[in-house]
């Protein structure tokens, strides 16, 4: 029947029982004849399209966007060249090639797409490598698509979306700009995550000053119980690092006010009361802070309430007791050089008030020699010891003289 009029009609359809049976090569053999042999039939636009529809299926998107293309430009405005436009779109889209489409699409007068379409056509090329764990590739289209459209409607989604891909990869100062782009903006899904990220990022380059009003943010807007305990636990910390020692205790007393706390965050909280009252000289808060302390404390901050318990001791001149306080210091948190130190120099204190300036004088020497790297310390060691020096010369010099 090689002259029929139904001839094309047979072959287009023979062509898609060969798709259907999986035989495909057969089946675009079959397309290309009828591309070949009937140039103006009905069906050649519905077989290029066809072609291009088998090649997309089968992962070959160079060549389904040839055929598409091809149907787009030779047959305009008809229902096939439309569906291969909308079938070209999503390639671009999964290529990652948003722009190429979009100047193509333009070239197209019987398609109209808005800068909306473009917009969301734009977005979704990077949403699905993001969605694909493809984090790189994600990036690359993120930042096309808020170079594209830095106002889009899409943008804040995007921004906390590369805000995490950053971060993920530890690009932490690329990852900034995103996740205050998302706090800045009007309160969303995203805000709250967006913040503790944020306030991570500012906590662990010690950038207070950027630090302290985001977490005063998250404190007042946030919506989980845990997240208001991390503003309150950083924002003590904060202020006691920029020497606001009045708000550092605020802020700890707040944050044990707190239910349900652990030893960790109570011992955290109570150590930043402690200092700040010594920084501020209020030695009776300090006193009871550093004694609820001993109580749960473990570690570096052990040992330290540890040797506050012998320093007022000292200063209540209860010498013996502050002396075995300090003995088990030496012997319970031996690790922790500094404190051991600077009990030593206490301990110094205590047997020169008990009488014993031998043992005073033999003790700083030991601190100066043996702790070089703790300047304060060598430093407070050789002022106490030039003041045993300077007493013992004045006795000395008395004693000769009720002798002559």
């Amino acid at each position: 029947y090689s002259k029929s009029a139904l001839r094309d009609d047979a072959m287009y359809e023979l062509a898609n029982s060969f798709v259907k049976s999986n035989d495909t090569d057969k089946a675009m053999q079959m397309y290309d004849r009828l591309n070949s042999e009937y140039r103006r039939s009905a069906f050649t636009s519905k077989a290029l399209l066809r072609q291009g529809l088998v090649y997309y299926n089968g992962n070959d998107n160079e060549r389904a966007l040839s055929k598409f293309k091809k149907v787009a430009s030779d047959f305009p405005g008809s229902g096939e060249a439309v569906q291969a436009v909308s079938a070209a779109r999503l390639i671009y889209i999964d290529l990652g090639r948003v722009d190429e489409y979009a100047a193509w699409v333009r070239t197209l007068d019987y398609v109209e797409v808005t800068d909306v379409e473009l917009d969301n056509t734009m977005y979704l090329a990077a949403e699905k490598p993001y969605l694909d764990n493809e984090t790189d590739n994600a990036i690359r289209q993120f930042n096309k698509y808020l170079n594209q459209f830095p106002r889009g409607i899409h943008a804040l989604k995007s921004h906390f979306y590369i805000a995490q891909l950053y971060y993920k990869k530890d690009l932490f100062d690329n990852a900034q700009p995103h996740y205050k782009y998302v706090v800045d903006a009007s309160k969303s899904e995203y805000t709250e995550q967006a913040t503790v990220k944020l306030c991570e990022i500012y906590l662990t380059n010690a950038n207070w000053s950027k630090a302290i009003p985001v977490l005063q943010g998250l404190e007042d807007e946030a919506d989980y119980p845990q997240n208001v305990l991390y503003a309150q636990s950083n924002l003590m910390n904060a202020y006691y690092q920029t020497e606001d020692f009045n708000s550092a205790e605020s802020y700890a007393e707040k944050v044990l006010r707190n239910s349900n706390l652990d030893n960790k965050v109570k011992s955290d909280a109570k150590i930043i009361i402690a200092r700040s009252a010594i920084k501020t000289g209020n030695e009776t808060k300090a006193k009871s802070a550093y004694a609820d302390l001993e109580q749960i404390a473990t570690g570096s901050v052990a040992a330290e309430a540890l040797f506050y318990n012998a320093y007022f001791k000292n200063k209540e001149g209860k010498y013996e007791a502050s002396n075995t306080k300090i003995q088990k210091l030496a012997k319970d948190y031996s690790s922790y050089k500094y404190y051991s130190a600077k009990g030593l120099v206490v301990m110094a204190k205590n047997f020169y008030a008990l009488g014993d300036a031998f043992q005073a004088t033999y003790i700083l020497e030991s601190v100066i020699s043996n702790f070089p790297d703790f300047d304060d310390v060598v430093q407070e060691a050789s002022s106490e010891l030039n003041k045993i020096k300077a007493e013992e010369a004045k006795t000395n010099s008395s004693i000769e003289t009720d002798d002559n």
